[in-house]
């Protein structure tokens, strides 16, 4: 929210953001400005959002406050919020109670405003990211799926290079495993996240998918009202328009498209066929299977955005 980098990708979400909601100058925000950490490091992976907020509530500071140290020292800006206290100033959010829970209603209330209006979208192009590995992975093995992977990753087995130019780290595994994780998110650049809670734990390697400004249009817009499915309906007629609402919950193969209708493969079949020749889904082969996804097209349609005449 608040680089100055990639205005092109984040640049309209902020602003709605920032129009929308004063959660955006609450002091906490100054926890979190020029850091390159991120608490999941610290609470580790949960299912939700409100068991991730419970797991930083519980956590001891000393298992945050070395996440947050530690990054201050390592990122952009000189030590973070360690030496520049924002103002009015947060005691210690990391060991006092009350501060503790503060902390965590900002979180909630930041991703009220800033993250869940549009979560449909970005779930559904998570999930096409990760099916796009996952075949990747089942079909032809590890090189495959790290073949798959966009710029700024090069494989060179067994060394998986992460960024541009000169190395400036190395990270041996020595035994851990290594997630893979999409993040609409992480910006420009991958980010690599080790458990401060266990040593052996596997490795987070989260990957960019908001690479253009199709993705920021795709994923970055509000979600339409009532009278944009009347409207699709009519345009599309209903069982289009459900077919086109159902690949918007998140990729899935024609079967699973079928499934979500509850009609008949051939049916499915025919209405992803007529809307990807429209261009309002895209259809990714995976081995032996097809998977559909939303275009930005697509998304614009179903949130009833005007696109610009070319």
């Amino acid at each position: 929210m608040h680089r100055p980098a990639t205005p092109g990708l984040f640049g309209g979400w902020r602003e709605r953001v920032r129009r929308t909601s004063t959660v955006t100058t609450h002091p906490a925000v100054a926890l979190f400005g020029d850091l390159d950490g991120d608490l999941f490091a610290a609470t580790g992976p949960t299912d939700s959002l409100e068991e991730g907020l419970d797991a930083l509530l519980r956590a001891g500071p000393e298992r945050v406050r070395p996440e947050l140290v530690g990054a201050a020292r390592s990122g952009p800006g000189a030590g973070g919020w360690a030496t520049r206290r924002p103002r009015p100033p947060v005691r210690e959010p990391l060991s006092e109670r009350v501060d503790r829970r503060d902390m965590v209603r900002f979180l909630h209330e930041y991703h009220q405003v800033a993250v869940a209006p549009y979560w449909p979208q970005i779930q559904s192009r998570l999930q096409a990211e990760h099916a796009t590995y996952a075949g990747a992975l089942a079909a032809s093995g590890v090189e495959a799926m790290f073949a798959a992977l966009p710029p700024g990753f090069h494989w060179r087995s067994p060394i998986l290079e992460v960024g541009r130019g000169t190395p400036v780290s190395n990270l041996v595994l020595g035994g851990r495993g290594l997630v893979l994780v999409p993040s609409a998110f992480c910006q420009g650049t991958p980010s690599v996240v080790t458990s401060t809670l266990d040593d052996r734990a596997p490795v987070i390697l989260f990957v960019p998918v908001m690479r253009t400004v199709a993705d920021a249009a795709a994923m970055l817009t509000a979600p339409g009202a009532g009278a944009v499915s009347k409207a699709l309906a009519a345009l599309l007629g209903r069982t289009r328009a459900n077919a086109l609402e159902a690949v918007a919950r998140g990729a899935c193969t024609t079967g699973q498209l079928a499934e979500r209708l509850a009609g008949s493969l051939a049916s499915a079949s025919e209405h992803a066929t007529v809307l990807r020749r429209a261009g309002l889904i895209t259809t990714i082969r995976q081995g032996k299977a097809v998977l559909h996804a939303l275009t930005p097209l697509g998304a614009d349609l179903l949130n009833g955005i005007p696109r610009p005449h070319r």
